[in-house]
């Protein structure tokens, strides 16, 4: 038997009187929305202005700002994608916590690398869990104190700087 011959009652459909109303119930919908759009907050007068307000005078200039002072602590949190912040400040005699926020072991020592050893304030961090956090000694001096992961030698993101200031 032919596949037309099988679909033969759906070949031929009429239009219901209700499929004829609803373009214009569509139209009717449509008008209706407009026009309360139009019906917006249009002054009752146009034709009063409204009083215009009369210009102050501009206020001194004043001095700007200065950096704000360092804080006495930073936290520096610990990614699977580095460090974060990479820099971080600090007042002398401030320390800055590391946070472990990865999966897996880090071990943070100061200096640039393990054959550049620098700032041994930061060595008593050590080893993190995931989870832990430990703060450096106080940093006393003002300077510039470079460190890293010593688990993440290859990885350029787990370095930093602390700022002593």
């Amino acid at each position: 038997m032919p596949a037309l011959l099988l679909f033969h009652r759906f070949r031929h459909t009429t239009v219901t009187p209700h499929e004829k109303r609803f373009p214009i119930a569509c139209m009717v919908g449509l008008t209706l929305t407009l026009a309360v759009a139009g019906c917006g907050s249009t002054p009752a007068n146009p034709s009063t202005p409204s009083p215009s307000p009369t210009p102050s005078p501009a206020p001194a200039p004043s001095a700007s700002p200065g950096p704000a002072p360092p804080t006495d602590s930073a936290t520096v949190t610990i990614t699977p994608f580095g460090m974060m912040p990479y820099e971080a400040t600090v007042a002398a005699g401030g320390r800055v916590t590391f946070v472990n926020r990865d999966l897996v072991v880090h071990d943070i020592q100061g200096g640039i690398d393990p054959d550049h050893r620098d700032c041994p304030e930061i060595d008593i961090v050590g080893f993190l869990q995931p989870g832990q956090s430990r703060a450096t000694s106080p940093l006393p001096t003002a300077r510039t104190c470079d460190y890293h992961d010593h688990t993440e030698q290859d990885h350029h993101g787990f370095t930093g700087r602390i700022v002593i200031r």
